[in-house]
């Protein structure tokens, strides 16, 4: 997989941390970044496909809705 060089900016505690757990993983900072990001992605694109599913589950052919809702709702003319 090819890389990208990539710089952003960490406060100095969460650089503190990253290389806490890089350090307990014997892995570079670098790799637990990528890991994270990568669990952060995952797990985004699954939450927003969720919200994709739900849409039109209740879809009732219903159009004029906001016009008609007495009729709609209540089966009133």
């Amino acid at each position: 997989m090819a890389m990208t060089r990539t710089q952003i900016y960490l406060t100095e505690e969460q650089r503190g941390k990253i290389q806490r757990l890089a350090d307990l993983q014997h892995k570079t900072m670098a790799q637990v970044i990528r890991e994270a990001v990568e669990e952060y992605i995952v797990e985004r694109s699954a939450r927003e496909s969720a919200w994709w599913d739900i849409i039109g589950l209740g879809s009732s052919g219903i159009t004029d809705g906001s016009i008609h809702h007495d009729r709609d709702i209540y089966d009133e003319d």
